[in-house]
């Protein structure tokens, strides 16, 4: 029987969007049910199946939406419905904790700083990569120019390239073991 635990989810947001990391490396088969009040994700890694539900504070557009799994982790652009409101005061609407769920620091800004700052964190967030929801996995047209692209490429090449993003991107030792427990 596989053990089933609930991934960290880092979190962050800007006026029209929010953004969301969960922070497992190597998830496959994922499951990903969005709906405008709630997401539902399910996956797994090396024998554990990951799963967690968020119903939302407001409203987001399913079909402005994205998500892509980046092998370190997979990350939502989710879009938010009302996009003249103010930051929601919390992602979840629940006014419990989720145990699980984190602030993201790394993206976080004051909305009265957005204007100065609204790109903070997000160098790394290119939306061209991420798939929609509502086609039900990444357009085909896009996904084929991407994938086609490197393959003419050299191979050494782009296994360093793969190499120096996994080593910048790596945690330093000991944060994963402290994030999946």
């Amino acid at each position: 029987m596989q053990k089933t635990i609930s991934p960290i989810v880092k979190w962050a947001q800007r006026k029209d969007n929010v953004f969301l990391t969960v922070e497992v490396r190597d998830l496959k088969d994922e499951k990903v049910d969005l709906t405008s009040s709630s997401l539902k994700f399910q996956a797994t890694a090396e024998g554990i199946n990951y799963t967690f539900e968020i119903n939302f504070f407001a409203e987001v557009v399913v079909e402005e939406s994205k998500w892509t799994n980046y092998g370190l982790n997979v990350r939502f652009i989710l879009s938010k419905k009302d996009k003249t409101a103010s930051y929601w005061s919390r992602l979840i609407k629940e006014t419990h904790k989720l145990q699980y769920l984190q602030v993201d620091w790394t993206k976080y800004i004051d909305e009265d700083d957005e204007a100065e700052e609204g790109g903070k964190g997000l160098d790394d967030w290119d939306q061209n990569k991420f798939q929609n929801f509502d086609q039900g996995g990444a357009d085909e047209d896009d996904e084929e120019g991407e994938e086609e692209q490197p393959k003419e490429g050299n191979v050494d090449d782009l296994e360093k390239e793969e190499e120096v993003q996994k080593n910048d991107q790596a945690p330093q030792e000991g944060e994963q073991e402290k994030q999946v427990n």
